[in-house]
């Protein structure tokens, strides 16, 4: 792929409670797909070039991906545009540094390591970083190999996205989403069938 920089990945998309009842992370991820999110995203990025290549670049978003904490996530099944892929396979950190472990981390690794956490001087940084403690700690890599597989998912913002990210085309067809109606898709799938049923509820048992 030529055009990784035309990518994002949502790290963390969900919604607390009492929004979580009527599913308001569905809606939360359906936000990416607003016209403003691409629009900021490129006028954030269009004057700033590229760290590895040092050259501006076309700032289109096109493709925004995501991974379900545990196995598939309910927050994209049957949502609107979000595909799931399949299961990851490897190594992570999430399951060490989750767990209040890098304060111990942090003792047997030189500060040096800490200071070359920035974009473009490698590739994950706390994955580096931990491997660097397990070998000062006497451990084994496999240490970082992870016990469940994560649902990876995608969410294309482009028609002809598969061309535009393999350097195939600079033209953008873009996907016709609108925020006034994906925000009504969300609340006529899950807002009102669950109001009504709320409402039904009140009706039959009115003294509960």
């Amino acid at each position: 792929m030529q055009r990784l920089y035309n990518c994002m990945t949502a790290y963390i998309l969900g919604a607390i409670p009492p929004y979580n009842c009527i599913l308001a992370s569905k809606l939360v991820a359906l936000t990416l797909m607003f016209p403003k999110v691409r629009k900021d995203f490129y006028q954030k990025y269009k004057d700033s070039p590229s760290i590895i290549s040092g050259k501006n670049k076309k700032s289109h978003l096109i493709y925004i991906d995501t991974l379900g904490a545990f196995g598939k996530s309910a927050i994209y099944n049957r949502l609107l545009n979000w595909e799931f892929i399949d299961y990851t396979k490897g190594q992570s950190h999430l399951h060490i540094t989750a767990n209040g472990s890098w304060e111990l981390i942090r003792q047997v690794v030189s500060e040096d390591a800490f200071e070359t956490y920035e974009f473009g001087q490698g590739p994950n940084w706390k994955m580096r970083t931990l491997r660097k403690a397990l070998h000062e700690l006497g451990l084994s890599e496999e240490m970082l190999s992870i016990g469940w597989q994560r649902g990876y998912y995608r969410c294309p913002l482009a028609e002809n996205w598969q061309e535009y990210l393999l350097g195939d085309t600079n033209r953008v067809v873009w996907k016709s989403f609108s925020q006034t109606d994906l925000v009504s898709y969300w609340h006529e799938r899950w807002v009102t069938p669950r109001l009504d049923n709320l409402q039904t509820r009140l009706e039959l048992y009115p003294d509960q």
